[in-house]
Order: C-alpha cells, then structure tokens, then sequence
C-alpha cells in the first residue's frame, strides 16, 4: 500500500485506493500534526468546524434556523484562544457548563433541552435557555465542548466532571469523523436526490464525496502552514465557507428525513 498524505491528490485516486486513503484519514491527519503545537491543531479543527457550523446553518437541517447562542459563543472562545486574547483560565467556568449541558441534555433529550441543572456558574445560563439544538448541531456542540474543556485541561485548569479525560495535547481525531457523518448521512441521501438512475448515484456521490475530502485536505494543509498573523482573516474567510458545496444548498433545504442523533463514540 502507497503512503498517503495530506497532499496526496484525493481525486487522482482509483476506488480501492480511495477507499484505503479514508480508512487511514485519521492516522494521516494525526500523523501531518504529530509535532505541532497546540494552536496548528486547534485551528485545524477551527477551520473545519467553520464549514460543519455554516452547513448546517445553510439547510441541513431542512429548514431555516440560528445556530444555538452557546454553539457561537463557544466557537467565538476558541477563535479568541487562537488569537491569544483569552486563555483557557478565562472560559473554564463556561467550558464546564457547556461541558455539562451536552452530557446531561444532549445524550437523552435532542428534542428539546432547558437551562442546564447544577450549574458552577449561574451567569451563563442565558446562553442555554433557549437553545434547542438538532441532531447535526449537537455534533458541533460536542466538538466545540471538548475543544474548550481539552484546553481547560491542557492548561492546568479546574475540571469539574469524572467522564472527561485529562489531556496534554488537544485531539485531531473529530475531522476524520465529522467526514464520516457528512459521507453516510448526507452524500448518500444527496446523491439519491439528485441522480435519475443507481449509475448516476454511484458517480454523484463519489464526486460528491471527493470533494469534501479535498476541501478538508486543503483545511488542514493550511492549518499547519498559517502564521499567527493570519488568524483573523482566517476566520473572516471560513465564516463564508461550507464542508457541502453551496450548490446542493436548496436540496438540503428540501431534506425532510428523521436525522439521525449522532454522537461520537
């Protein structure tokens, strides 16, 4: 088996090849990061969580929505971190509590969710009472949670919670997964919407599909490679951005499937 990259020309690659390039995505991404320091790998999350937050605000959902007030809030957190404007002293309160809300209401109740119970700090609850996030907006929610509560624990901080793992550098693994629920979740459906015959699935849903993991190639090659002074523009630019090209827009509107509640294992 050829060694692979992130440079590695994804739309060159014959099936089988594909194939093996996205059972190794994982390992490949780790690999490109191992010796990065912690903002290159924050910000390749950033960078790709951008996209996930956008798509799902452009329709995945099926229908018009805002972003949940934490989900934003918490992405803000991680975009001032980046820029060194907080650390991760100044949010452990709300990483906590963010931390918190997802593993008490996310797990059970992805229909609807009140403030949070048992909170360290009440001055955050106007960020949860109104939330009611849908299955693909609790992916981001638990992402960005981690991100905040791994920064926590990188830093020395205070970690109020038994379930959540110390660690000393922060985890690349979500883009490899978010993948996964953009490839099974929605090229399939997509493809089947689009194509008028099962060859012209097959062909929508690899080109689909191919393009995806060349937007995240380009992602992460760029998250290893930014200077600090390109943060900001940076996050100007993903701000615009969606991990589904924006002309499948309207028929992720039109999608009125029961979603599936995925949570990372």
């Amino acid at each position: 088996m050829q060694e692979y990259t992130l440079k590695t020309n994804f739309a060159a690659l014959e099936v089988p090849q594909a194939i093996e390039y996205l059972e190794d995505f994982g390992k490949i991404i780790e690999k490109a990061f191992e010796y990065r320091d912690i903002r290159a790998r924050l910000l390749g999350n950033l960078l790709v969580l951008e996209r996930y937050c956008n798509t799902v605000q452009q329709g995945l959902e099926g229908h018009e929505i805002q972003l949940s007030v934490c989900l934003r809030y918490a992405q803000g957190l991680l975009w001032d971190y980046l820029g060194g404007r907080v650390t991760a002293a100044d949010f452990q309160d709300f990483a906590n509590d963010y931390y918190a809300w997802f593993s008490e209401e996310g797990v059970d109740h992805f229909e609807h969710n009140d403030a949070p119970k048992g909170f360290c700090s009440e001055h955050f609850a106007e960020y949860f009472a109104d939330s009611c996030p849908d299955p693909y907006e609790w992916v981001a929610v638990e992402w960005s949670s981690e991100l905040l509560m791994q920064l926590v624990s990188i830093e020395g901080g205070r970690v109020d919670h038994e379930d959540f793992e110390e660690c000393w550098n922060l985890d690349v693994d979500w883009v490899p997964y978010v993948l996964e629920i953009i490839q099974v979740g929605v090229c399939e459906w997509l493809a089947s919407a689009i194509a008028a015959s099962n060859m012209e699935v097959d062909s929508v849903y690899n080109s689909l599909s191919r393009e995806i993991v060349m937007y995240l190639q380009k992602d992460l090659r760029t998250a290893l490679w930014a200077a600090p002074m390109e943060y900001e523009a940076l996050r100007k630019e993903y701000g615009q951005y969606t991990i589904i090209p924006e002309q499948y827009a309207g028929v992720l509107k039109n999608d009125r499937r029961k979603k599936k509640r995925w949570r990372k294992k």
